[in-house]
């Protein structure tokens, strides 16, 4: 599989020290079972995470263990997956996603949003927290414009779509921050199956994308 689009330096980092939200992980650990040189990267950021750790001088623990929960549960949880893993991997899919499903992609339970766009829901968490879902999307789809209040994740599944960053096709990965607008459009003929990830809802610059917001959850 031919890989053209790559994991930011700073998302390696983060998934090297274990600071990304489990969905970020799942689409992070997708592309890595897909691109050597994603694969290798992180590899040297293990490293040197590793070699900074041992640096760093013992020093006494003041919290008890009852004060570390309780500051976890007053921390936003991204809630789990409800699917359980599944007995057969589903074919053609990367394990990390595979797992979280019990059917092929086509016997998904896809629920139709708008004209030409579903999806299936894989965290039941609101989306003030962020979203973590497959969308598949029909040929000649195009979405509305958007920005992001931060990280948001994209990997492509099947098929392919083009933005203003570029084209995205099956094992590619979209690693994008505030500093980004686009607007994604499928450009072929058969459907673009994409999982997605994010901290917080997009921002949609048009009058269409604010109001289908609350109903498409992202």
């Amino acid at each position: 599989m031919s890989v053209s689009h790559h994991l930011a330096d700073e998302t390696l980092q983060d998934y090297a020290a274990g600071s990304l939200s489990s969905p970020m992980e799942t689409l992070v650990a997708c592309h890595l079972t897909v691109c050597q040189h994603c694969r290798d990267r992180a590899s040297i950021a293990d490293h040197i995470g590793g070699s900074l750790f041992e640096e760093f001088e013992a020093v006494d623990v003041s919290l008890s263990a009852s004060d570390l929960l309780a500051q976890a549960n007053v921390m936003p949880a991204h809630s789990a997956p409800s699917a359980s893993p599944a007995a057969n991997p589903v074919s053609g899919v990367p394990r990390p996603l595979a797992r979280l499903l019990n059917d092929p992609l086509e016997e998904l339970d896809w629920k139709r949003i708008a004209p030409g766009i579903k999806q299936y829901n894989l965290s039941d968490q609101h989306r003030r927290f962020g979203a973590f879902k497959l969308l598949h999307l029909a040929p000649g789809v195009v979405l509305s414009a958007h920005s992001h209040n931060d990280r948001e994740l994209t990997y492509v599944v099947k098929g392919s779509y083009q933005d203003e960053v570029g084209r995205f096709k099956a094992g590619d990965i979209a690693d994008l921050d505030g500093d980004v607008a686009h607007q994604p459009v499928v450009d072929t003929d058969e459907p673009c199956i994409a999982l997605i990830a994010t901290h917080s809802p997009v921002r949609y610059t048009g009058m269409f994308g604010k109001i289908m917001q609350p109903f498409i959850g992202i």
